[in-house]
């Protein structure tokens, strides 16, 4: 999210090239009168000065008057306004794909530039700073992250609400994707929720997770193409909105289409027979409208016990699915526990499940004519056994993992591990939980499926999975049935 405006409190040293503010325990921020900033952070024991401004008469001996600590200094991009004044000190530290962008500036600098790595940390006493290598702005763009204060130092490599991309070296907008997804799984993992940006005195305020989702997506949009709605910015330069986020940059790097095109499983659970005229709940239907209209492919999970319900007209309804291009149904079990007190299926012993994973798939044979190739659990955990009785039905070409399936030695098809969800908690779509996780945490799975209960989604939890879905499809993901991930 994007955080209020912190309390304006009264500067503790000013004159007529910046103004120094303390803005929380240990950091202080330095607003040039050009709009730069810098920031002094402070532990114990040291001190870390990030940036350097402009033009800026004497800051070495203005950062003296702020701390008595000894201190180090650190550019967080090669940029002029960030290193302009680098001059006034013996050494700092700088990534070393930047070089070659400052070197006209550093061409007469007499110190040294000490490199600057990916992991590399300033330990200043009960505070450390971790260095994460962000490129996108600039090829050595960085971020430094203070962990146990929840708070990160930007400079400019995700913008202050409006991130430049247009200036050269350019960098692809993979690259930058890339460097915004492990900003939010850092965020997300850590509970750092304050980004201190590069240019201060534009917001007055830090940057939340929210903000790096809207530049992500907005990179995305204008990778694929999608950025129809942008606007001319300068001669040359366009830029795109996206919530809070603004990015220029330039028509030709518009529809490169660099990212990754990744695949996706909808792994949809618990289909049964319906009540009164209804072969099955509306709301299956309503989803099967919506996959066909959208030229979607999907995987249905049939529960056993459905199949021996004497109902002709359920029966009718999964052969008319069946016959969907690119639906496909799947073995979930004989009998869905209904609650904790009763054990679970596949917890059970091998005999039990050998039945249990048998009945559901004869009776789909036998009374719908549909031969189900993949297996996933219900609401229970899995044994040794589990395996075991997976690899005595010669249909299953692969199954849907869980967590507690442990190794298998049995069962020989394919296995599609569980990763990212789009219920928090089950049965409860939500887009804002499913789209961190799924731009940072689980940005590099190539291939993932993800599972939900559809007739448990009312009106406000279908739009959230309708937010996902379209998500999803503005990627350019790929939605894949099961005859299709095994036949890869």
């Amino acid at each position: 999210m994007i955080c209020p405006a912190l309390h304006a409190v009264q500067p503790v040293f000013e004159n007529s090239d910046l103004t120094a503010t303390v803005i929380g325990p240990g950091v202080t921020v330095l607003e040039t009168t050009d709009k730069t900033t810098m920031y002094l952070v402070e532990g114990d024991s040291a001190a870390l000065l990030i940036d350097t401004g402009t033009s800026v008469a004497g800051l070495d001996n203005i950062v003296a008057r702020l701390t008595d600590k000894p201190y180090r200094v650190v550019a967080t991009h090669g940029h002029y306004d960030h290193i302009g004044n680098v001059s006034c000190f013996d050494s700092f530290y700088m990534h070393e794909a930047d070089l070659e962008l400052g070197s006209e500036l550093l061409r007469g600098y007499c110190g040294k530039v000490l490199p600057l790595a990916d992991g590399q940390v300033f330990d200043l006493g009960n505070r450390r700073l971790e260095v994460v290598h962000t490129p996108g702005h600039t090829p050595g763009s960085v971020v430094l992250v203070d962990y146990g204060n929840h708070m990160a130092f930007t400079g400019d490599a995700f913008g202050s609400g409006q991130l430049w991309m247009q200036l050269q070296p350019q960098v692809g907008f993979d690259a930058l994707v890339e460097s915004c997804g492990k900003m939010i799984e850092i965020m997300a993992e850590h509970g750092v929720d304050k980004l201190y940006v590069g240019h201060y005195p534009y917001l007055k305020k830090t940057l939340g997770v929210d903000y790096l989702v809207d530049v992500d997506i907005a990179a995305r949009m204008i990778d694929q193409g999608d950025d129809a709605s942008a606007t001319h910015f300068g001669e040359d330069a366009r830029l795109l909105r996206n919530g809070s986020a603004e990015i220029v940059y330039l028509p030709d790097v518009a529809g490169k289409k660099t990212l990754k095109r990744r695949k996706v499983l909808l792994k949809l659970d618990d289909v049964h027979y319906g009540e009164g005229n209804d072969a099955v709940p509306p709301r299956w239907n309503r989803l099967l409208d919506y996959l066909t209209a959208n030229g979607l492919r999907a995987n249905l999970g049939i529960i056993g016990y459905s199949l021996e319900a004497g109902r002709p007209d359920y029966i009718k309804w999964l052969q008319d699915v069946n016959s969907i291009d690119g639906i496909e149904f799947w073995n979930h079990g004989y009998h869905n526990r209904t609650g904790l007190d009763e054990p679970g299926e596949f917890e059970g012993d091998y005999d039990s499940q050998y039945r249990a994973l048998h009945l559901t798939d004869s009776l789909a044979i036998a009374n719908a004519g549909i031969t189900l190739r993949a297996w996933g659990p219900h609401w229970t955990d899995c044994n040794a056994d589990t395996d075991r009785a997976l690899a005595t039905v010669e249909s299953l070409d692969m199954i849907f993992g869980h967590h507690t399936i442990p190794v298998l030695h049995y069962f020989k098809g394919k296995v599609m591990q569980p990763g990212l969800q789009i219920e928090y908690p089950y049965h409860n779509p939500v887009y804002a939980e499913f789209i961190v996780n799924y731009l940072g945490k689980y940005r590099n799975d190539e291939i993932f499926y993800l599972q939900g209960h559809p007739n448990s989604w009312d009106d406000t939890r279908w739009h959230e999975f309708e937010q996902i879905i379209e998500r999803l499809r503005s990627d350019g993901i790929e939605f894949l049935n099961i005859s299709q991930y095994v036949a890869m």
